[in-house]
């Protein structure tokens, strides 16, 4: 793995990361490469609930099952816009993102009644 802007996650024997521009699953015990998917560009990702929670280098987030056997998407939305070099911050069911610019807050826990997105401007 090449990573760029975070290392790669162990997760059940098997590596999820960033090759250059291309998420890939691969195994830490024979090297082989499980899926590999396009289009996140040199993205972010961190592991919560046996989910790859995947920030794309342009601001979309996608939720992809932790498995090897194939790339398996539960859902996409775009949440930031510009280069988001950062990677994701989950704390007590909310999913800290940002980019150069702004940061939002996902309220993504399972109890709560409704999403709720808070946006954060001008920090440095």
């Amino acid at each position: 793995m090449k990573n760029h802007f975070q290392s790669s996650i162990h997760y059940g024997g098997y590596i999820y990361g960033f090759d250059n521009a291309i998420l890939k699953c691969i195994s830490a015990h024979t090297g082989k490469e499980g899926w590999k998917q396009s289009g996140f560009g040199k993205g972010s990702l961190i592991l919560a609930d046996g989910h790859l929670i995947v920030l794309s280098e342009r601001g979309r987030l996608t939720l992809v099952e932790a498995t090897p056997n194939e790339y398996r998407e539960k859902g996409t939305i775009q949440v930031l816009q510009g280069k988001c070099w950062t990677m994701p911050a989950l704390a007590d069911g909310k999913l800290y993102l940002r980019n150069q610019k702004e940061m939002v807050c996902l309220d993504i826990a399972e109890n709560r009644p409704s999403f709720k997105p808070q946006m954060f401007d001008g920090f440095a």
